[in-house]
């Protein structure tokens, strides 16, 4: 194992500088699927939350500016526990609504609103379950009655791939390392190590199972309408790509009620 650069930071202190070059493609994905939703559903989503939004990548696709439409008069807001990130979003996006929170400890907005989501995997850095089922909550909580909640998560199959993982980045000029560790426990943890030549960050996730996830929606009172893996995730990368093994990064969609 490669050895560590200190300071060791908070998590995304470092990963700010470089967030934007390796999630980009994946905020497009996540965009077009928000679209389509809209779409089906015949209902525009004009009040919009992302919570822990990070640079605030997809909140710029979702304001319409980028290759994703919007409704005329979308009012955008967004939350996250890293004031590094946050700044970059506020550069970002800077109509948007934008605050320091937490997804279990601290909703800053009381809404109501058309569409709550938490990507990139957010989820999985809830370590205790009960956290998750106190997010879920405060979502029900801000949504309207037609309002739709749209989230992502990692099951253990992604970190199991993973494990032991080694990997050199080259991003916006930056070179860092990142390393994954994967312990099935119980409970699971997963260890991800981001190495830059400054410092280093460790990021502590726990992964999570559909049957888990739709279980705690529908105890905090959201009833699921679609759960679908991500297949090889080159579907988030490439509209083309044709996916056919479950790559463990699970999408899902859920409604009051």
């Amino acid at each position: 194992m490669p050895s560590l650069r200190w300071p060791v930071t908070r998590p995304y202190d470092l990963l700010a500088s470089v967030y934007d070059g390796g999630w980009f493609e994946y905020s497009e994905y996540i965009a077009s699927l928000v679209a389509e939703l809209e779409e089906e559903r015949e209902r525009p989503f004009r009040r919009v939350c992302d919570a822990a939004c990070g640079t605030g990548l997809l909140l710029r696709l979702l304001s319409g500016e980028e290759s994703v439409p919007s409704p005329e008069g979308r009012r955008l807001a967004g939350f996250d526990c890293s004031a590094a990130m946050l700044a970059r979003a506020r550069e970002r996006v800077p109509e948007a609504l934008l605050a320091e929170g937490d997804l279990a400890g601290h909703f800053p907005f009381s809404g109501p609103f058309d569409l709550v989501t938490c990507v990139y995997d957010s989820l999985n850095y809830l370590l205790e379950t009960e956290r998750i089922r106190e997010f879920f909550r405060a979502v029900r909580g801000r949504l309207f009655p037609e309002g739709l909640f749209l989230l992502d998560f990692n099951t253990a199959l992604m970190y199991e791939r993973r494990d032991g993982m080694e990997q050199p980045h080259l991003i916006g000029g930056r070179q860092f390392r990142e390393t994954l560790s994967y312990e099935p426990g119980p409970p699971p943890l997963v260890t991800t190590t981001f190495i830059f030549a400054d410092g280093t960050e460790v990021h502590r996730q726990r992964p999570r199972e559909v049957d888990e996830i739709e279980e705690l929606l529908g105890e905090t009172g959201f009833r699921v309408l679609d759960t679908f893996d991500v297949m090889d995730l080159d579907q988030a990368y490439d509209e083309e790509a044709e996916g056919d093994e479950p790559s463990g990064k699970v999408v899902c969609s859920a409604i009051p009620g």
